[in-house]
């Protein structure tokens, strides 16, 4: 597989070698520029992405966020969808082209932002009651048969997370929870937050971590790209694709934007209101109408867009992408 990798987006004029390592498989990272945007690649000859197993998988993950990271040091940057490969130079100046207005204005918004992710694991014992610092701890816990621990746990992560959540959003912009993991985790949440906020956002997390004392254990991971919130997504799909997504949200044609979000939301709504539908069986089928939902949004602005050759979405990164992958490397 030959063709040129991106890594993400940032604002600057020019084409520059950035002096950091690529995958492997690649050149030096480099920029291609087009009216005060450029895109981070290196020249890639490495495997095809959807037949790698899952350890070389991880390690291109990893790679890819280490280049996205060390680029940050420097630049504000815009991620792309991990595995994002073009043909040639020319392609990738032409997503900068019918990309531009989209991507000069996410950077806008994303600019001196970074993520945060707290995860909270479980350290046993019993919560010590607060001190007067906004958070109304749980009771020591009463033991319960076998058949409603778990339901016990789920409810408690809920808790925790809202209380959490709760705490931290006076001092975020946003917020996007990742789904539960098993083990020892309780919760896991990206935060948004302004680079001048860093400081006492890091204030409230000694206050949670002396809160839940001897109970949860919170820690932070980054500053980072803002992976959760603003994930470039470049497509071309091929027309069975559309029609498939088309066949999945119910639609005979596809007239907008509006159109194929409200289809997603009636279908989504009653997907969480189907008690025959077992959790994993809801999430599948969720995952499934919102790649579809992305897939049409994207089909609807190229359409409109002149000599539009791509799809392109910007979005939140779901848990099969980047973020959550990030927290299984590192051992959470």
């Amino acid at each position: 597989m030959y063709g040129k990798y991106i890594y993400g987006i940032i604002i600057g004029s020019g084409d520059t070698v950035l002096g950091v390592r690529g995958l492997v498989g690649t050149s030096l990272v480099y920029t291609v520029a087009y009216e005060g945007l450029a895109c981070v690649v290196s020249d890639y000859a490495g495997g095809n992405f959807d037949l790698m197993s899952k350890e070389e998988l991880a390690r291109c993950l990893m790679t890819h966020q280490v280049v996205v990271e060390q680029v940050m040091k420097k630049h504000q940057v815009l991620p792309l969808k991990f595995g994002t490969v073009l043909a040639t130079s020319d392609e990738v100046h032409a997503l900068l082209v019918q990309g531009h207005p989209q991507f000069f204005l996410t950077l806008l918004w994303i600019q001196d932002k970074v993520e945060v992710e707290v995860v909270s694991t479980w350290a046993g014992g019993q919560v010590i009651e607060g001190n007067g610092a906004g958070l109304e701890m749980l009771p020591a816990e009463e033991p319960l048969p076998p058949e409603r621990v778990e339901v016990s746990k789920t409810q408690r992560r809920q808790t925790y997370l809202e209380r959490m959540i709760g705490f931290l959003k006076p001092v975020s912009i946003d917020i996007q929870p990742h789904p539960f993991n098993s083990g020892r985790m309780a919760v896991s949440v990206a935060f948004l937050v302004d680079e001048a906020s860093l400081d006492a956002f890091h204030g409230r997390i000694k206050q949670l971590n002396a809160l839940f004392y001897n109970q949860i254990d919170f820690q932070v991971i980054g500053p980072l790209p803002p992976y959760s919130f603003a994930t470039v997504e470049v497509n071309r799909p091929s027309p069975e694709a559309i029609d498939e997504a088309k066949q999945l949200l119910n639609l005979s044609e596809v007239v907008g934007e509006v159109e194929v979000r409200k289809a997603y939301r009636r279908l989504a709504a009653e997907v969480g209101s189907d008690r025959r539908l077992g959790d994993k069986l809801s999430g599948a089928r969720l995952v499934a109408l919102r790649r579809a939902s992305d897939l049409l949004v994207a089909y609807c602005r190229g359409q409109a867009e002149k000599d539009g050759s791509f799809l392109i979405s910007i979005r939140r990164s779901r848990s099969d992408e980047v973020q959550p992958l990030r927290l299984v490397e590192i051992g959470a």
